[in-house]
């Protein structure tokens, strides 16, 4: 972790134990259990987006909140955070999903789900699809298809591009530890695999607000998906983070009381 989010980085206010584990493909995974250590109750994984870190202020406080219904493993992806490895938008991030789903299975938890935000909900459908083995998805702020550039506002593509694009904006990055690919070859597309996810259920959120991804992508993904499927969309609700209220918070864990037992 690089000292600038050292300094910016949530101090937990529940319960929290640090875990390391290492993916198939190599990469150590770094992220901290959150709530109570008690193997009977269901365990959700939080993935985020990019430029992220398990310890983001907002995203943090979002784990806090569930942890009255469900023990949290919150990661760090690779190439972010105390991982390692580089940043591969959602590819190569399945594997850390595996990896943690495996820790938490090891502890106990009968149950486990999976729910990413933005890169970390790309991340949470293509696991559930190509991977399996989980109790339920949630992908909140997921794109549906890679060529996603013409649909988003002009400024919010502007934002991301001068990130990703730029030396400037790559350096700054670096500075809060993300670690981007000279090179990447898109995989399989959410839209093109979400389907393969049942009969596990998949949860869809999306905020009505979201410049990057407008709420077409949600659509686009529930359209693709088979039952059992849920797709909320919220007003007030911009990309990822924005949306992670304690009001959300409790509407997410009344979706998944209906398929999974709290």
């Amino acid at each position: 972790m690089t000292s600038l989010q050292e300094v910016t980085s949530h101090h937990w206010r529940v319960p929290a134990a640090p875990f390391d584990v290492t993916t198939d493909d190599g990469v150590h995974i770094h992220g901290t259990r959150l709530g109570e250590a008690d193997s009977g109750r269901p365990a959700l994984l939080l993935a985020h987006g990019m430029i992220g870190w398990h310890r983001k202020p907002r995203f943090a406080v979002f784990g806090e909140q569930l942890t009255p219904w469900f023990t949290v493993f919150a990661m760090d992806m690779r190439g972010h955070g105390e991982s390692a490895g580089i940043c591969d938008f959602g590819g190569a991030e399945i594997h850390d999903i595996e990896a943690v789903h495996r820790h938490a299975r090891s502890e106990g938890h009968a149950s486990v789900v999976s729910c990413g935000t933005s890169m970390g909900g790309i991340a949470s459908i293509r696991h559930g699809a190509l991977v399996g083995g989980t109790d339920a998805v949630v992908a909140i702020s997921s794109l549906a298809y890679w060529d996603w550039h013409a649909d988003a506002h002009p400024r919010a593509l502007r934002n991301v591009q001068s990130r990703i694009g730029t030396p400037a904006g790559r350096a700054a990055l670096r500075a809060f530890g993300v670690r981007m690919p000279d090179h990447w070859d898109p995989p399989e597309a959410p839209q093109d695999v979400i389907g393969t996810i049942a009969p596990t259920p998949v949860v869809i959120v999306h905020g009505a607000d979201d410049k990057l991804f407008p709420p077409l992508h949600a659509r686009a993904l529930y359209a693709a998906a088979q039952e059992p499927k849920r797709l909320l969309i919220g007003e007030g609700f911009g990309h990822a983070e924005d949306g992670l209220t304690p009001a959300f918070a409790r509407k997410l864990v009344d979706v998944l009381g209906e398929t999974v037992p709290l």
